[in-house]
């Protein structure tokens, strides 16, 4: 059942299970905060966790795939949450969003992006700012790596589900940051939840219970493949590189996965589930929200995961 404590708030609880290695003097911890739909709560999610380690007085680098941080969405006009980045955060972003102020101490460049080169800097002075990182999954983990090596304690990713490629068969934990920007009812958003976090839980593959047939999968695995498996190869082992190269979803994918041994090569370690009960759209001038309490504990019900709602401090 959710709940709040005093003692251990909602993002404590998260920050714990995410970013558990955290100062603890081994290869810095990182997480990656995706979206099941655009104003699911990733970027609140995200400055949640931020807060915690700079309550811990851990340091932490932070970067996105794609851009965020921004006063309102490029595409619809909604307001987004700002990114405000403490005295000594590393972080990773497009030379072209660098602050025109002492505030960042650059240490470097490398890569490209489509705002220009990604540079490398150090947070001096308190700023706001907008993030952009490296726009492919194979430069974002080069990214991380970087990040690894000036020193933090935890890196912090604002991600995308469809560019963590290169994090799979990793140790990043990722974070699924789901809400009613999903579905206008709590059983929708519970329902693409699950749907999400099953295509990025498929497990790895293991040659000793694999069945009579194995089937490779080279590239995405699509509504095509999907059919002609259902047709021909149930009772198959199915083998793709990894989750995100899975473009089944709902009914067509439970039916796949119910036929068949779905594996990969290498696996996400998806840890949790955040909810954020605020719909975008305003209803006759007013905004609309789901039961936070209810939606949290639907989505931990659905998902199989621990579920957060970080603004209303509840845990499922």
């Amino acid at each position: 059942m959710p709940h709040s404590s005093s003692s251990t708030s909602a993002p404590e609880a998260l920050y714990a299970l995410a970013l558990a290695h955290a100062g603890a003097g081994t290869s810095a911890p990182s997480a990656i905060v995706v979206g099941t739909a655009k104003n699911a709560g990733k970027t609140t999610t995200f400055n949640a966790l931020r807060a915690v380690a700079l309550r811990h007085g851990v340091a932490i680098a932070v970067t996105s795939i794609g851009r965020d941080g921004e006063p309102s969405d490029a595409l619809d006009g909604q307001p987004k949450p700002g990114v405000r980045l403490a005295p000594g955060t590393l972080v990773a972003l497009a030379a072209g969003l660098v602050p025109r102020s002492p505030a960042f101490v650059i240490l470097g460049s490398g890569g490209e992006s489509a705002l220009g080169t990604i540079v490398f800097a150090r947070v001096v002075l308190p700023s706001t700012c907008e993030l952009a990182g490296p726009p492919t999954a194979r430069a974002m983990r080069a990214t991380i790596d970087r990040l690894r090596s000036l020193g933090p304690q935890a890196v912090l990713v604002d991600g995308a589900i469809d560019r963590i490629a290169a994090l799979a068969g990793g140790d990043d934990a990722v974070i699924v940051a789901t809400g009613a920007a999903s579905g206008a009812t709590i059983a929708a958003v519970a329902a693409v939840a699950a749907d999400v976090v099953a295509r990025l839980t498929i497990p790895g593959r293991d040659p000793r219970r694999e069945r009579g047939r194995v089937v490779r999968i080279a590239g995405a695995l699509d509504g095509r493949d999907a059919e002609e498996l259902l047709a021909g190869a149930r009772d198959a082992t199915v083998v793709v590189e990894d989750p995100t190269r899975i473009a089944v979803r709902g009914a067509l994918f439970a039916r796949l996965r119910a036929a068949v041994d779905l594996r990969c090569e290498r696996p996400l370690r998806v840890v949790a589930c955040t909810t954020s009960p605020r719909h975008p759209e305003l209803v006759e001038g007013r905004e609309t929200s789901l039961p936070p309490r209810a939606l949290v504990e639907a989505v931990a019900r659905a998902t199989g995961l621990p579920a957060f709602d970080v603004v209303a401090d509840l845990v499922a």
